[in-house]
């Protein structure tokens, strides 16, 4: 329940990016919204009825080439996404938030991404190209990545004769912010930072992280190159926003405490997706 909670409010504001800051200015965001923009130039049709259409196609498509599940996940996004743009379209026609076209191409597929981000973290599907880029992926050897690029390309190539080479451009540009932080959205929503620390006081270390900081902790046996003794490893993960507690606190036990850390996309299992501790 909670995940399509999450899914419902990953389309509403990728819908809202899409309306206020691309489509009313006439820039396609690649996709079924970019096809459907080109398409209500060429016949006048309302763009979210056009939307709504296109995604109910495409799902039965992905009913008949892939499969069910893969096309259920698609279900809740695409029909949320539609609704909410036929809404929009109907009581704030023509209301973009900004003249500045730059302002549009920038901050439209940042707040797309951040929804689409959040849809695909939730284990959920925008539909629309995705859909087509998996069948494209079955029945040919492209891969998923250039099978959606080969979909999107097409999309803005056919805005780009309908609405204007500049707006296609701008698509163009569109289609690469939004690439770029739909990847960044999915791996920072579960990014966690893995700590390592090496230590001749890793008892007292380990008491601290488990009683104090509630982690769970595994002690890894190790040798040193050098001197051939034989040490501890202390290795925990925690939340990136506790890192930097967590350090200082791992330097009051010992402030010679050789510590390295790195950062990770996500992480699965107790203490995290079975049970929040921190």
């Amino acid at each position: 329940m909670k995940k399509n909670i999450n899914i419902f409010i990953g389309s509403v504001i990728l819908a809202c990016g899409l309306h206020f800051f691309l489509l009313q200015n006439n820039i396609s965001a690649g996709g079924v919204s970019g096809l459907s923009l080109v398409l209500s130039k060429v016949t006048g049709i309302n763009l979210g009825v056009l939307n709504l259409i296109l995604n109910v196609i495409v799902l039965i498509l992905g009913v008949i080439f892939i499969n069910v599940d893969f096309t259920k996940k698609s279900i809740l996004s695409a029909a949320t996404v539609s609704v909410v743009l036929i809404v929009l379209e109907k009581c704030l026609p023509q209301k973009a938030l900004t003249e500045e076209i730059m302002l549009n191409v920038i901050f439209g597929p940042l707040l797309a991404a951040i929804g689409i981000g959040i849809i695909f973290y939730n284990g959920g599907s925008s539909g629309g190209t995705d859909v087509i880029a998996a069948i494209i992926n079955k029945y040919t050897n492209f891969p998923i990545h250039i099978s959606l690029f080969i979909t999107d390309f097409i999309v803005v190539l056919s805005s780009t004769f309908v609405i204007g080479l500049d707006k296609g451009l701008f698509a163009i540009l569109v289609i690469m912010i939004q690439d770029i932080t739909i990847d960044y959205v999915i791996q920072g929503l579960g990014r966690k930072i893995a700590i390592f620390v090496i230590s001749d006081k890793y008892e007292e270390i380990n008491n601290l992280l488990i009683k104090k900081h509630d982690r769970g902790v595994t002690l890894i046996h190790a040798e040193g190159g050098y001197t051939g003794r034989e040490k501890r490893l202390v290795f925990t993960i925690c939340a990136t926003r506790k890192y930097p507690i967590i350090k200082d606190d791992i330097l009051s036990v010992d402030d010679r405490a050789f510590i390295f850390s790195h950062t990770i996309s996500e992480v699965f299992g107790e203490g995290f997706t079975i049970k929040e501790l921190r």
